[in-house]
């Protein structure tokens, strides 16, 4: 049979990565918004609304974004934690 190995750490390495790359487009997407709140315009119509209905659907998915990646950290570190508990248990029980 095959050794079988995961780099744990690697992967939740990755996982960080993924998060950090997540605020910083939650980051820019701020400044983006205040240099827009900058402007100081006030404008309605057609343009206004379509404007406020993306803003509304970007921000449902930055929130299903950063929830997405708050499971994937979660699952990744109980995947490593018991990934290393059982190579423990394995290494116990075969010298």
């Amino acid at each position: 049979m095959g050794r079988y190995s995961a780099d744990t750490e690697q992967i939740l390495g990755l996982v960080g990565r993924a998060k950090q790359i997540g605020m910083r487009v939650e980051a820019r997407i701020t400044d983006v918004e205040r240099e827009v709140v900058a402007l100081n315009v006030d404008w309605d119509g057609d343009a206004a609304d379509a404007h406020r209905t993306k803003h509304e659907t970007l921000h449902r998915e930055l929130k299903d974004m950063r929830t997405a990646l708050s499971e994937l950290e979660s699952m990744a570190q109980g995947a490593h934690d018991r990934y290393l508990a059982n190579a423990r248990h394995n290494s116990g029980m075969w010298p």
